[in-house]
């Protein structure tokens, strides 16, 4: 593949579809037409788009993807565009077109060619080209073949799935026979600090817990007690763990570990160094019940949002002494007994979260207080309890306005007069008629509605370093896409 297409697909596959798009067109490679490589991505580009559109426009861009696959097939023989161009062709409504090419597939692959990158592909194929020609058991026996090729590559297990998930609710046929096939559920923890470091019983029943409802990927912070325990059981286990925490790692460990022993202190710093990702929500010097709520809520947006990419499920798990009532009734709960006192503590500031916007329109709204600052207007102060749903008025009155959204801690109930800078950045990085918003912001507008959608955009340089920039819109739903 040509170098200048390689940050394309790096783009396309974090799910950024209209940055990579834009990409794609700047870089001219849309007049290119006889270079395989650059047409299978021409085609998984406007396949992307497609699924993010509805009605007539969605159907010419899924046609617009068929050709291009089918464009690369011509030129080089192989399953991967083949059966990319006989899907969109059925998204497109060709159906007797779909079926040729499908057939094609088969028989190419028992020729032995277009085998595909791996084992895994090469059934996963097979079992798409025969789920569309609408034999179910076949594709079902044959996907069964390719995951045991390739059991724990999740990312390619998604793709396949969201592709058969697509034809089989196109066709308002049941997907529940995919369900053996997903990914490990996705966890946002939490839990009790009042455990003792050889509580072995404890940590029993938090790894059975995990284990009862298919845990593979753990969102949360790791304070002494049944975070930590729930951390090493996850490792223990080969799932992931993704630690979020309110503020820096010294900050946090002096206040929510040290206190507890240096046995936590040692089983900090070993999954510290194991977790697949590390995320600190405030730079601040101390640690505020604002902070540690808002680093909650950006952990379970991490944990969505890596579910619905994975095309798997989430949950909340929690840990408790039964004292409290669980968050919801659907909260996976393991209930301990306390094995450990608490030492005594320093008063923690109450702090405040702070869900500020900009925008280069004063958008009508009743919950955002709007102040002109130089060419853009700016709300520092909005409550962050709905978000979400101010996030969705706002877009729907947008039109051609640039939307900017951020979320800061403060130690009191003014919002640091630093947010200004941030939010004139993030509004300046954004094109009219679009929102972005900082990382922590998406989480938490995320964990509110799971069903909007956040797409990585890259870094922003900031003041205090780079911070995440994601695209914020509402979710299309693909198998809507013609209204059937």
């Amino acid at each position: 593949m040509r170098e200048d297409s390689l940050p394309i697909l790096k783009l396309a596959r974090a799910g950024a579809a209209q940055k990579a798009w834009e990409a794609f067109l700047a870089a001219g490679l849309h007049n290119i037409n006889n270079d395989p490589a650059i047409l299978n991505l021409k085609g998984r580009l406007l396949k992307d788009r497609a699924r993010k559109t509805q009605g007539d426009a969605a159907a010419r861009l899924f046609l617009q993807s068929a050709k291009a696959y089918a464009d690369s097939a011509a030129l080089k023989p192989d399953s991967y565009p083949l059966i990319n161009a006989a899907t969109m062709s059925f998204f497109a409504g060709q159906s007797d077109h779909m079926a040729l090419l499908a057939s094609q597939v088969l028989a190419l692959l028992e020729t032995g060619a277009g085998r595909g990158e791996t084992a895994y592909w090469h059934d996963s194929t097979k079992a798409e080209a025969h789920l569309l020609l609408g034999d179910r058991d076949k594709a079902e026996t044959t996907l069964r073949s390719g995951v045991r090729h390739a059991p724990h590559a999740w990312e390619d297990h998604a793709t396949t799935l969201r592709q058969l998930r697509s034809v089989l609710r196109h066709r308002r046929e049941n997907d529940s026979w995919l369900a053996p096939f997903a990914p490990p559920k996705s966890v946002y923890f939490s839990g009790l600090m009042g455990l003792a470091p050889d509580d072995h019983l404890a940590a029993g029943s938090i790894a059975n817990g995990l284990s009862d409802i298919s845990a593979g990927f753990a969102f949360g912070a790791l304070a002494a007690g049944a975070d930590i325990m729930i951390a090493e059981a996850i490792r223990n286990a080969g799932g992931e763990l993704h630690i979020v925490i309110p503020t820096i790692p010294s900050v946090f460990k002096a206040q929510s570990v040290a206190p507890y022993g240096d046995t936590w202190l040692d089983r900090f710093d070993s999954l510290w160094a194991q977790a697949s990702s590390v995320e600190t929500i405030e730079s601040g010097k101390q640690m505020s019940h604002a902070a540690i709520m808002l680093a909650a809520q950006v952990a379970k947006g991490r944990a969505i949002d890596n579910a619905q990419r994975l095309e798997s499920t989430h949950a909340p798990f929690e840990v408790s002494d039964g004292s409290l009532t669980p968050t919801s009734s659907s909260t996976p709960a393991v209930t301990v007994a306390r094995s450990a006192t608490a030492p005594a503590g320093h008063d923690m500031p109450r702090g405040s979260c702070h869900f500020c916007i900009a925008t280069d329109a004063p958008l009508a709204s009743d919950a955002v207080q709007w102040e002109q600052v130089g060419e853009y207007y700016i709300s520092r102060d909005t409550q962050p309890g709905d978000a979400s749903g101010l996030m969705n008025a706002l877009l729907s009155a947008a039109s051609d306005a640039r939307i900017a959204f951020d979320v800061s801690v403060s130690d009191d109930d003014s919002p640091a007069q630093a947010i200004t800078d941030n939010l004139t950045r993030l509004v300046q990085s954004a094109s009219n008629g679009s929102a972005v918003a900082t990382s922590s912001a998406a989480m938490m507008m995320k964990a509110q509605a799971p069903d909007i959608s956040i797409e990585p955009l890259g870094e922003l340089p900031g003041s205090v370093g780079a911070s995440g920039v994601y695209a914020i819109g509402s979710r299309s739903d693909p198998t809507n896409a013609f209204g059937n």
